[in-house]
C-alpha cells in the first residue's frame, strides 16, 4: 500500500464581529442547526472549503463542487456538542454524493442537532416532567458542468425544529417549527490549479414556533471563496485556501435581503459583519495528487 501523509495546516476564522454581537443577523435566525458546518476536514481548514468542497460534503458546502467527483462517497460524522455544558448535546452528520453518467452528479445529506433533555416547568416554576429538544435538516442537490471549466449546483432542504412538545403559558401552539430552503452554488477552474467558488445558503422563508408574527428568519448568508494548489507534484501538495462569509439581512424578499447585506451600513460595519476564513493542507506521498482539491 502506498504511503500517504495529510498535514491540514492550522486553519484560520479571522471573525470581524460587530460591537455587541448580539445584534448579528445570526443572533435572529434559527434555527441553531443551520449555523453548524459539517467535516473535520473543513473544520480544520478554518472553514475555508466553498472552493475546496471535493468530498460528500460538497452537498452542503457548494453543490456546484459535487462535479468532477467520479466515484461514490460517503461521510459520516458524530460530535459531542459542548460537552462541558451537558453530556448528552450531540450533532450527527451524513452526506452521500454519486456521479451519474449523462446526467450529473447528485448529493444527499441529513444533519441533526440533538439538543437534549429539558425540564418542563409551569408559570411557578415547578417541575411538569421532561421532554426533549432536537433540529433536524434533510437535503438533496444536485450539478452539472455549466460550460468547460464552470459547474452550477443546486440543493433543496426540509427543515424541522423541535424546541418544546407543549406552548408555554398562553402561547399557541408548541415549541415545534417546520420550514424548507434552498442553496445555490458556483465553481469555477480556470486552471487545474486554481477554484473560484460561491454558495447562497438557506434560502427559505420564516420559521414559525408559536404563530406567523413570531417567526424566526433562516440564517441566510453568502459565501465567496478561492483555493490554490501552490505546490503540486508527486510526492507534495500544498493547497491555501480563503472564503469571505457574509451574513444576509433576512426581514425581505431574498434581492432586497442581498443588497442590504452589502450596503445598508457604512463601509467600516459592514466589514466587521464578514467573516474571513483562512485554511490549508499539505499532502505528501505517492498518492498526493489523488484527490486534492
Amino acid at each position: 500500500m502506498r504511503k500517504l501523509t495529510t498535514l491540514l495546516l492550522a486553519g484560520l476564522c479571522v471573525g470581524a464581529l460587530p460591537d455587541g454581537v448580539w445584534a448579528t443577523p445570526e443572533s435572529r435566525s434559527a434555527p441553531l442547526l443551520l449555523l453548524i458546518e459539517p467535516g473535520s476536514r473543513a473544520i480544520a481548514m478554518g472553514e475555508s472549503y466553498v472552493a475546496v468542497a471535493d468530498d460528500a460534503t460538497a452537498s452542503y458546502f457548494n453543490p456546484a463542487a459535487l462535479v468532477g467527483q467520479t466515484k461514490k462517497k460517503l461521510h459520516l460524522s458524530h460530535t459531542k456538542w459542548l460537552p462541558k455544558l451537558a453530556d448528552d448535546l450531540s450533532y450527527e452528520f451524513l452526506a452521500y454524493s454519486q456521479p451519474v453518467e449523462g446526467w450529473g452528479n447528485f448529493g444527499f445529506n441529513v444533519a441533526l442537532l440533538n439538543l437534549g433533555e429539558q425540564i418542563r416547568t409551569d408559570e411557578r416554576g415547578n417541575q411538569q416532567g421532561t421532554f426533549r429538544s432536537y433540529d433536524v435538516a434533510v437535503s438533496a442537490a444536485y450539478g452539472a458542468h455549466i460550460g468547460d471549466n464552470t459547474s452550477a449546483g443546486i440543493g433543496l432542504k426540509f427543515i424541522r425544529s423541535n424546541l418544546a412538545d407543549a406552548g408555554a403559558g398562553i402561547e399557541r401552539g408548541r415549541g415545534v417549527g417546520n420550514s424548507f430552503a434552498a442553496d445555490l452554488g458556483f465553481l469555477w477552474k480556470p486552471v487545474p490549479s486554481l477554484s473560484f467558488g460561491a454558495a447562497l445558503r438557506n434560502l427559505g422563508p420564516k420559521i414559525a414556533y408559536i404563530d406567523a408574527e413570531q417567526a424566526d428568519p433562516l440564517p441566510q448568508h453568502i459565501v465567496v471563496g478561492v483555493a490554490y494548489d501552490v505546490m503540486d507534484t508527486q510526492y507534495n501538495d500544498l493547497m491555501l485556501s480563503f472564503d469571505l462569509y457574509k451574513p444576509l439581512i433576512a426581514d425581505g424578499s431574498f434581492i432586497s435581503n442581498l443588497a442590504k447585506a452589502w450596503a445598508d451600513e457604512g463601509m467600516s460595519n459592514e466589514f466587521k459583519e464578514k467573516d474571513l476564513h483562512v485554511g490549508g493542507q499539505y499532502q505528501y506521498g505517492q498518492s498526493a495528487r489523488e484527490g486534492g482539491g
